[in-house]
C-alpha cells in the first residue's frame, strides 16, 4: 500500500523549480530524455531525469502549469530512530510524524510550500470472515433491512422514519395550500430532527 503524506519544508525552492520549468519545457519541445541535454541548466541530474521522462513521455501535454521536484527514493536518505528525512541533492532535511512503520520512501516530490512524501506500506495480513450479515439501506418504507443468513433471521429497521414522513408531507401540504410558508418551514425542521434522532 502507497501513502503520501504532506509536510511543509520551509525552505526557498524558487530558483530551482525555475530550473525544473525550463527543464520541462525543453523535454515538451526536444522529447529527449537524456540529462546531458538540460547539463547546462545546472539541476541535479537525478532530478532532471524525472522530469525529463515525465515530460518528455506525455504526448498529451501541450504547456507545463506546475512543475514539481521529484527526488527518487535513491535520492532520499532516511533515519527512524530520529524521524528525519534528508535529501542530500537538495541540502534538505526534513522531520516527520507520521507512522514509522513504512518499509521505504518511493519519492519526494516538492513544491514551493510543501513535501509530498509517498511510502510504501506493508500490506495487511488478509483474514477469513466466519460471520457476517448482510445490510441493504434505502429500501421502500425502511432505513435499514438487515439479513443475517445463518439464522435466516431478517430485522426491518427504521419503519417510523417512513411513516413520520409521510404524516409531515401530509401537514406541509395542507399549510401550503393555506399560504403559511413559514409554519411550512417549521415542520419541515421539526420532521428532520425527529427523523435523525431516530436514525
Amino acid at each position: 500500500m502507497i501513502l503520501t503524506y504532506k509536510i511543509r519544508h520551509h525552505r526557498n525552492f524558487e530558483l530551482e523549480l525555475s530550473k525544473a520549468r525550463q527543464i520541462g519545457d525543453i523535454a515538451l519541445k526536444t522529447r529527449t530524455r537524456s540529462s546531458a541535454d538540460v547539463k547546462h541548466i545546472g539541476l541535479k541530474s537525478m532530478i532532471a531525469n524525472q522530469i525529463l521522462r515525465k515530460y518528455s513521455s506525455d504526448l498529451k501535454a501541450k504547456q507545463i502549469n506546475k512543475v514539481v521536484l521529484t527526488v527518487p527514493n535513491k535520492g532520499v536518505n532516511v533515519d527512524k530512530g530520529s524521524r528525519k528525512i534528508w535529501i542530500p541533492s537538495l541540502k534538505l532535511k526534513l522531520k516527520y510524524q507520521f507512522r514509522n512503520d513504512f518499509e521505504k520512501v518511493n519519492q519526494i516530490e516538492i513544491d514551493k510550500e510543501y513535501a509530498f512524501i509517498s511510502v510504501f506500506l506493508p500490506e495487511p495480513e488478509e483474514y477469513e470472515t466466519e460471520v457476517y450479515i448482510g445490510v441493504d439501506l434505502n429500501t421502500t418504507g425502511h432505513c435499514a433491512v438487515v439479513g443475517n443468513p445463518k439464522t435466516g433471521k431478517v430485522l426491518k429497521m427504521g419503519k417510523m422514519a417512513y411513516q413520520i414522513h409521510k404524516k409531515y408531507k401530509s401537514i406541509r401540504r395542507y399549510l401550503q395550500k393555506k399560504s403559511k410558508y413559514r409554519k411550512v418551514k417549521q415542520i419541515r425542521n421539526r420532521e428532520q430532527r425527529i427523523v435523525s434522532d431516530m436514525n
